[in-house]
């Protein structure tokens, strides 16, 4: 039985240079990262090239980040310009990403309760797809980071008040699409 390393001690050891180290500490945010660019970018091939892209930012700029600053905060910050500076150069757009939520089943599974959580995930997706730009970089950093509002604010160099704002229009829209549903 392996022990848990603290993040703590990672972060020491990667700014130290060792990569299995950074490997550890990635490990820990790489699938929420990972969904997050695709969920910006839409495109499953463009988010592996995006997280690659942050990660090397990151193992690059690991001298320079401050213990003080919660890392998470800070790897998102990275991907959220990384994802941000994609779209506007590659102008990125995209088939629907693949599903990557796992589905439960539950004892009272069907084919046709598969169908409608299906057809449920589908309509959320794309209507997350539809918000504006702002509210769904909110909506996803806030689903996929485990950042709170202040560091996504941080994140997206915001007001605080701006990100929730965002928020709650964001959840609005999704709201009164699917109850249209």
């Amino acid at each position: 039985m392996s022990e848990m390393i603290p993040e703590a001690k990672l972060i020491q050891d990667s700014k130290n240079g060792d990569n299995s180290a950074f490997g550890k500490l990635i490990g820990i945010y790489r699938k929420n990262l990972f969904t997050y660019l695709l969920r910006m970018c839409k495109e499953r091939m463009t988010a592996e090239d995006l997280l690659q892209e942050t990660l090397i930012k990151a193992w690059k700029g690991l001298k320079s980040y401050n213990e003080q600053q919660k890392f998470s905060s800070w790897l998102f910050t990275i991907a959220h310009n990384v994802s941000i500076d994609a779209i506007r150069t590659r102008k990125i757009r995209g088939e629907t990403p693949y599903l990557s939520d796992k589905v439960d089943v539950a004892s009272d599974y069907t084919p046709h309760s598969e169908l409608v959580m299906t057809e449920s995930k589908v309509s959320l997706q794309r209507e997350v797809e539809n918000l504006p730009a702002d509210q769904r970089q909110v909506f996803l950093l806030r689903q996929h980071s485990a950042l709170s509002f202040k560091e996504i604010a941080e994140v997206m160099n915001q007001p605080l008040n701006t990100v929730l704002s965002h928020m709650h229009y964001a959840i609005k829209k999704l709201r009164r699409c699917l109850n249209e549903e």
